[in-house]
């Protein structure tokens, strides 16, 4: 800033639209994509269609229930006046947020401002030259329903003081001065980072302020930002010397005075704002007045004059490479001073997301037509806001984006899974800014489904992204061109690579093709599941994820694959990404949008229609005679209340309690077979894989389980007492992504393990899953019939049979949320019984060879083994104890890998 003188006196718009949908196979669209609000859109590549290949994307909307996250906002001080707000079209029936106009002290000068909003996200709206805020007028009541909305009066404009110009040994009225009082605006009055919402040379002065302070801005939507066709680097060499005789014409003689009183009368502003408005019914003479009154106070003329000669200081060209948030560039059609076909060079820069034309809008597109600003504006800050299903999570400072479609650059038809091959691709179109970190791989047995992350450095010090030093060829797979070749990055110190990139010639990928992350943001990984494998060399390549993970882990999947040669010794030298964020929770779901979610995705569940023993609620469980034992008191149990409140918390399993059946046998055959009618979904929700990905646990209660069934070749052999057990925990875990609120995967629980299933291959009604509940044994299966535990090929193994009998449909209002630690205290009231440790039925202890030869003594000898072994395989797990007490409560699902 300047030092002073030493003295005596002090839409529809276009480019964005809303997201539409694939086309429905071999999986149906989500209800929620329905209410999407506006979503910026990548723009169109010229890949031919052929080679992109899209994949299904379900948007969980910020139009859900509860899907405004909402942060308390620090409080500013009285109140001088309220600002009047002309309603929007189509006004809510709720009244808009009234704004106050409030004075701040910067410097020794007094700034206004107006706010209004309580909650969200700060927006700074920032006026053009010669305007003030009261050209957000329309726009304030609005955002700030769901925003913390500030519009300031630079200095030197509006109602803020206008200091004279000629009182400073360097020039005062810069961008450098304007940006430099935004940021403490940021910082001494709204204590936290904001979006800037710019109008015309507003534009310069957002953009300066996030080059000088980085951290500061989240985001820039920029309306008709200022060309600044009078910039002294603009102009001929022949017409510079008399650029500068004019300008000191008008700063040193009666001639600039004169001028200024010539414009500063109503007939010459609105005159002046007819020009600059397509629609010329919005220059009301409320708007004359809101510009005119502020121009005609002391000093006004000396800044107008100060700034009109003000050639030099940067250019938008100049600023926007060196910005590190995203930009959104919006431009009215009928702009006749800044035109459209010259601004539309802008939408090239990195840093903008979207060039946007706004239809017959002039220069003052937020007040001309705030139904279109104000909707952009909306979605810009949803979508960079962070929180759930907002597309861009934060990891600390760098930032994450899922990628869902991608262009093929090589592909197998031989051998992997089904023998049918696997493509490998790159994600494409990449959004603005963002960087990939690896290629994707999947196999040719089942339609395109994945994602990939791609990654932008935010953190403003530019160094969390690194491009590799070079590439090591791992394998190929010929030497033609065509064949596919695999090249691991080499990232430099520092830096680890997390992905691979494919090429189909032996030119080496270019250095940017992929980036390398900063060793601090990145964890260990390890192979998932094989996507394809070659005998030449032994090469496989693998689906990679976070060797570690949990409530707490902080490994984040990235979607890239890895490959292996057999021969080689060396080491696997890949990594997932971290989120090193400090708020590493922040995307996940309110409890609003786990209903939404659960109402979404909830499953509908076959159970056998030959299974005797069904599910039911727990409290009718309790209602029906469930009786709680204590060691050394056998002899007198105690019935459970309704709501488990009289049940013993903590103390792990240890086996001073358990619960059983009634005594009574007609009580304990009519407990044993549950009750459907009343039987729900207890739901669990807990982040995952970073923070990047929610899982919902819906655990199933069935009072009984019963015998088991092995099948033999043709023979079908009950297993006597084997798999029969009293209060029986089944659960089906939803993940979700919080990118997009996509669902990803659903994991099925099969006795002591599970398996997770892709959401592309699984069975649905409308938007909801299908799973398939086994007879007796309740094992969860993604389709009906019989699937064999055991040796398929001799036909030797444990029956786990399913069909569609009766259904239970947890999106009925079954699902009953019944923990989300990540929440805090008090959010979900966690119900008692959910603390109860200890067995939810008596240890059953049998001996399994008994049982095996009295159930299947004419089999042979070996073959009575093998069942043996298996049984103790499938049924010797954590026992009927409660959803808390399985590993799964803290941890990823066990599969069984692990």
């Amino acid at each position: 800033m300047a030092r002073r003188k030493a003295s005596s006196s002090t839409v529809r718009p276009a480019g964005w639209r809303v997201r539409p949908h694939p086309a429905p196979s071999p999986w149906p669209p989500s209800p929620l994509a329905a209410a999407a609000r506006l979503l910026p859109c990548p723009p169109a590549t010229t890949t031919p269609p052929s080679s992109r290949l899209p994949r299904r994307s379900w948007l969980l909307s910020g139009n859900a229930p509860g899907a405004r996250l909402r942060a308390e906002a620090s409080k500013a001080d009285p109140v001088e006046e309220s600002l009047a707000a002309a309603p929007p079209p189509n006004a809510p029936s709720e009244p808009l947020p009234r704004p106050q106009t409030i004075t701040w002290n910067w410097k020794g000068y007094n700034i206004r401002y107006h706010y209004a909003g309580t909650s969200g996200p700060a927006l700074v709206l920032i006026h053009g030259f010669g305007a003030n805020s009261d050209h957000w007028r329309k726009n304030i009541p609005v955002l700030a329903t769901e925003n913390r909305v500030y519009a300031i009066d630079l200095i030197g404009y509006g109602y803020s003081d206008k200091p004279n110009p000629r009182e400073f040994e360097e020039s005062f009225y810069t961008f450098e001065t304007w940006g430099e009082q935004l940021n403490n605006f940021c910082a001494e009055v709204i204590k936290s980072d904001a979006f800037f919402i710019c109008n015309s040379i507003g534009g310069l002065v957002g953009l300066q302020a996030a080059v000088m302070e980085p951290q500061t801005c989240k985001g820039i939507v920029l309306l008709d930002i200022s060309l600044r066709m009078l910039h002294i680097s603009k102009q001929p060499w022949y017409g510079k010397p008399f650029i500068r005789s004019f300008q000191n014409l008008l700063r040193n003689t009666v001639v600039g005075k004169l001028f200024f009183n010539s414009v500063a009368t109503p007939e010459s502003v609105k005159n002046i704002l007819s020009q600059c408005y397509h629609d010329t019914s919005a220059v009301t003479d409320e708007l004359v007045q809101f510009i005119l009154q502020p121009g005609l106070d002391p000093g006004a003329v000396d800044v107008f004059l100060e700034f009109i000669c003000y050639s030099g200081g940067p250019l938008p060209e100049d600023l926007l490479p060196m910005v590190k948030c995203p930009v959104l560039v919006a431009w009215g059609e009928k702009d006749p001073w800044e035109p459209v076909e010259l601004g539309r060079a802008y939408g090239s820069f990195d840093a903008v997301e979207d060039f946007i034309v706004l239809p017959n809008v002039g220069h003052c597109p937020q007040d001309e037509a705030p139904q279109l600003v104000n909707p952009l504006v909306e979605s810009f800050v949803k979508l960079h806001n962070g929180g759930f299903a907002k597309g861009i999570i934060d990891l600390g400072g760098l930032e994450a984006r899922q990628v869902t479609t991608f262009d093929k650059v090589w592909s197998t038809a031989q051998g992997g899974q089904d023998g049918l091959g696997a493509t490998f691709f790159k994600p494409s179109p990449i959004p603005a800014g963002f960087r990939a970190l690896g290629h994707y791989a999947q196999p040719n047995n089942r339609p395109i489904f994945g994602h990939v992350l791609v990654a932008r450095d935010a953190s403003g010090a530019g160094a969390l992204l690194a491009p590799p030093l070079d590439y090591t060829l791992v394998w190929s797979s010929g030497q033609d061109v065509g064949a596919g070749f695999f090249w691991l990055p080499v990232p430099p110190d520092g830096y680890r690579a997390v992905g691979m990139a494919v090429t189909t010639t032996k030119d080496k990928p270019r250095l940017d093709e992929v980036k390398c992350v900063r060793a601090g943001f990145t964890d260990a990984c390890e192979d998932e599941e094989s996507v394809w494998s070659s005998d030449k060399n032994g090469f496989s390549a693998t689906a990679l994820r976070p060797a570690v993970r949990g409530i707490d882990a902080r490994g984040v999947h990235v979607g890239t694959f890895g490959a292996h040669v057999q021969s080689s010794t060396a080491p696997t030298t890949l990594a997932c990404l971290r989120n090193s964020s400090a708020h590493y929770m922040s995307c996940m779901p309110d409890l609003a949008q786990l209903h939404a979610v659960l109402a979404a995705y909830s499953p509908q569940v076959y159970l056998h229609p030959n299974d005797a023993y069904l599910p039911s609620s727990v409290p009718w469980y309790f209602e029906n005679g469930a009786l709680l034992y204590q060691n050394g008191s056998q002899t007198a149990p105690t019935p459970v209340v309704a709501d488990g409140s009289n049940l013993p918390q903590g103390g792990g399993n240890d086996g001073a309690y358990w619960l059983d059946l009634p005594v009574d046998n007609g009580q304990r055959e009519r407990a044993k077979k549950g009750d459907l009618a009343g039987a729900k979904a207890y739901v669990q929700a807990k982040p995952m894989l970073g923070g990047t990905a929610t899982d919902l646990a819906l655990w199933f209660f069935y009072p009984f389980n019963g015998p088991a069934r092995a099948k033999v070749g043709p023979l079908t052999i009950p297993l006597g007492m084997i798999g029969e057990h009293v209060g029986d925990w089944e659960h089906v875990t939803l993940r979700v992504s919080n990118f997009s609120g996509d669902l990803l995967r659903v994991y099925l629980s099969q006795h002591s393990t599970g398996t997770w299933v892709e959401a592309s291959q699984l069975e649905y009604t409308g938007s909801r899953p299908v799973a398939y509940a086994s007879r007796n044994g309740h094992a969860f299966y993604p389709k009906e019939g019989l699937v064999l535990q055991g040796d398929s090929k001799l036909g030797v193994g444990i029956r786990n049979d399913c069909a569609k009998g009766s259904m239970m449909d947890t999106g009925d209002g079954l699902c009953e949320v019944v923990s989300a630690e990540y929440l805090g205290a008090g959010k979900v009231a966690e119900p008692a019984w959910l603390g109860f440790e200890r067995g939810w039925g008596p240890k059953e202890e049998y001996d399994i060879g008994r049982e095996i030869n009295r159930a299947a003594r004419i089999l042979p000898r070996a073959m009575r083994e093998r069942l043996g072994e298996l049984v103790k395989k499938l049924f010797v797990g954590e026992g009927p104890t409660g959803p808390k007490m399985k590993g799964s409560w803290r941890n990823d699902e066990r599969d069984p890998k692990t």
